[in-house]
């Protein structure tokens, strides 16, 4: 594989255990390594860490704390 894709695999402790768990993208990576864009789009949505998953998080946080406070104001 590619110094400079282990690099930035081994930087990340979310890629690197993602791809622990799958381990088909060793061998992606190391025959295309143009593919770690792909691979960081792979692991963002399968952690969701995307920017939808985190405003739909912050959105059910908020409606959560709103309920908190509408259960102690009655």
């Amino acid at each position: 594989m590619d110094a400079s894709i282990l690099k930035k695999i081994y930087a990340n402790e979310l890629y690197l255990r993602y791809l622990r768990y799958n381990p088909k993208w060793y061998l992606i990576l190391n025959e295309n390594p143009g593919a770690y864009k792909e691979f960081e789009q792979t692991v963002k949505i399968a952690t969701k860490q995307t920017a939808s998953d985190k405003i739909d998080n912050f959105r059910r946080q908020v409606d959560f704390i709103n309920g908190v406070i509408r259960y102690l104001n009655s």
